[in-house]
């Protein structure tokens, strides 16, 4: 499998909720392939500082689970993803291999569309801080790289009590649909446990 970084397209919906945002995404290309994808991120501290952490998410292909796991410390976990109804009203079904419910969800999307690029946000904002998995240890800082074009759009959420751990207070604030975007992970900053982030105002001369 090639190294990152790695260049993935597809769509989705992204939605903003109390304690963090939820994504459901269907990839339609990347280095393992398509596959589909529910994660929740939300703030965390971490020894470069507050950043954004996936802290649950399940694919559809064994091969994400493995090299996410492996590249970026992203905790994958298996699911079966059922999709019913066309591109801009949607119901989808998550279970695990054992036929348990993982999450109900359904979304519809608006016609317009406006361009987008994560160049606008500052650097803090876009990278991902991971905790080393399966006995790697460390962290794993990954700035994301991403454009595309964002459209209105409604997420009602009937569950996500499998996803683990489960995001609490889940009800979206605010959601958009996002119809095809470009996204870019490229290879992670490793850092040990422990390692003290840099000044602020380097932080931000960085940024």
């Amino acid at each position: 499998m090639p190294p990152p970084p790695w260049t993935l397209t597809g769509r989705g919906v992204v939605a903003l909720t109390p304690r963090g945002v939820l994504m459901l995404v269907r990839y339609a290309t990347s280095p393992v392939g398509p596959y589909d994808e529910l994660l929740w991120a939300a703030p965390s501290r971490t020894p470069a500082g507050w950043r954004p952490q996936v802290r649950s998410i399940v694919v559809s292909t064994r091969e994400s689970v493995v090299w996410g796991r492996r590249n970026w410390g992203i905790p994958k976990r298996l699911a079966r993803f059922a999709w019913v109804g066309g591109e801009r009203a949607v119901e989808v079904r998550v279970t695990a291999s054992d036929g348990t419910e993982v999450a109900r969800l359904g979304y519809e999307v608006g016609s317009w569309r406006v361009p987008v690029t994560t160049s606008l946000l500052p650097s803090p904002l876009r990278t991902l801080a991971q905790p080393g998995l399966d006995g790697a240890g460390g962290w794993l800082l990954t700035t994301l790289e991403a454009t595309g074009h964002v459209t209105p759009a409604r997420l009602a959420v009937g569950h996500l009590r499998g996803l683990l751990p489960a995001p609490p207070h889940a009800h979206p604030l605010l959601a958009v649909g996002v119809p095809e975007f470009r996204l870019r992970f490229p290879a992670p900053d490793r850092r040990a446990t422990g390692t003290k982030k840099p000044p602020f105002r380097a932080v931000i001369e960085k940024g």
